[in-house]
């Protein structure tokens, strides 16, 4: 019997959209439910999934602890219940915003479409004639149709330009019209897969890859859930906005060092003062002159120097997949011993900004004085991805 798969908390975290169906009769008897086949594919990929049912008071925070967002499909040809259709359009335009990795399945790519400017087509005639590939069977467990792959696009990337079969269950389907680029049809002209527009990964797909019929689907999945990998530039960027936060540019190293240098896998970054637009925000010591809420915002800008060094030497925080150790100095008085409380505000930090792999080994130590009279210095180092 092979292994479980490993469950710690370093895998991306995956909402997944539960259908929902009211009792009248009953309203404490209504149900969300999800196919458990959209759970198992997505913790195959690697990720760790978790149905969010339709409660739109639970968005905003359910999305600040995510790191991707999956929009499921409906039953075919049924538009989805009107309190989850608003539910779900809320959702994609706060993603959209947040730059968060966004894949809808079936109603998800319709729905996708939709909010970027797009029509769905209810009922499309194509789709209900007899015989049409497009509701082949009850169940999507079989191949059903070719599909017309853009070339140019990720997904002739993925397929490594060979020829992709996928099933289908849907009587609706989505209109050319929208600010988005459509990356595969079935042989019809029915359109099978778009991409949102921006560098992030906001794509729809209109089979249900869940299923993991072909080496397509099990690669779509996975591109999902490694753009999900909170590594993301658009993810990291999208909580520096969301805590009120811009990423600095690289100080200048004020001696014969650089700022960060990279040996294989592992970036180390020089130890980094609270510097601000070239000024120190803070000089002193704890015990003395210092709060420690002054140091502790110490901290947090220096560690924000440290990422900028680590964004230019790797080439961008979305290549980072991990981190071996934070080191924090702290100029404080023979009595003080708080030295841990300090530097947490820089390991805080770094737990909001990259919420998948950001533990890492700790140095907290006291000094008698920093460069530049400052109470606080961060050293980190980080593992990135290959090139």
């Amino acid at each position: 019997m092979p292994a479980a798969p490993s469950l710690t908390r370093n895998r991306p975290l995956i909402l997944i959209t539960a259908d929902y169906e009211e009792n009248p009769t009953r309203p404490t008897e209504g149900l969300c439910s999800v196919r458990r086949n959209y759970c198992s594919a997505i913790l195959a990929a690697g990720g760790l999934p978790m149905i969010l049912p339709c409660l739109p008071e639970a968005a905003e925070a359910a999305l600040a602890m995510a790191d991707g967002l999956l929009i499921s499909g409906t039953r075919p040809g049924e538009d989805a219940h009107p309190e989850r259709r608003a539910f779900e359009t809320e959702l994609i335009g706060k993603a959209l915003d947040l730059n968060l990795p966004l894949l809808g399945i079936c109603n998800g790519m319709q729905l996708l479409g939709e909010v970027l400017g797009g029509r769905i087509d209810r009922d499309n005639p194509q789709l209900l004639a007899q015989g049409s590939a497009h509701v082949p069977a009850e169940v999507p467990a079989m191949p059903a149709h070719d599909l017309v792959l853009v070339p140019g696009s990720r997904l002739m990337d993925w397929a490594n330009g060979e020829a992709a079969t996928v099933n289908s269950l849907h009587r609706h389907a989505l209109r050319e019209a929208g600010d988005f680029h459509v990356l595969a049809r079935a042989p019809d002209g029915v359109i099978e897969a778009i991409e949102g527009p921006g560098a992030g990964f906001c794509l729809g797909i209109q089979w249900h890859p869940e299923y993991l019929l072909s080496p397509l689907d099990t690669r779509i999945l996975a591109e999902f859930v490694r753009a999900a990998s909170g590594a993301g530039s658009g993810s990291v960027g999208a909580r520096l906005q969301a805590l009120g936060l811009t990423l600095p540019d690289a100080p200048t190293p004020p001696g014969a060092f650089v700022g960060a240098i990279r040996q294989g896998d592992v970036v180390t970054v020089s130890g980094q003062v609270p510097l601000r637009d070239g000024e120190v925000i803070a000089t002193g010591t704890l015990g003395q002159d210092v709060t420690e809420d002054e140091a502790r915002a110490c901290a947090r800008q220096a560690l924000l120097n440290a990422l900028a060094q680590l964004d230019r030497v790797a080439g961008g925080l979305d290549r980072v997949t991990g981190f071996v150790r934070l080191a924090g100095y702290v100029a404080a008085m023979p009595g003080y011993t708080r030295h841990s409380a300090v530097v947490d505000a820089a390991s805080d930090l770094l737990r909001e900004l990259f919420p998948s792999c950001w533990q890492h080994a700790r140095l907290a130590v006291g000094v008698a004085s920093l460069p530049r009279g400052v109470p606080v210095e961060i050293e980190l180092s980080a593992v990135v991805g290959a090139d």
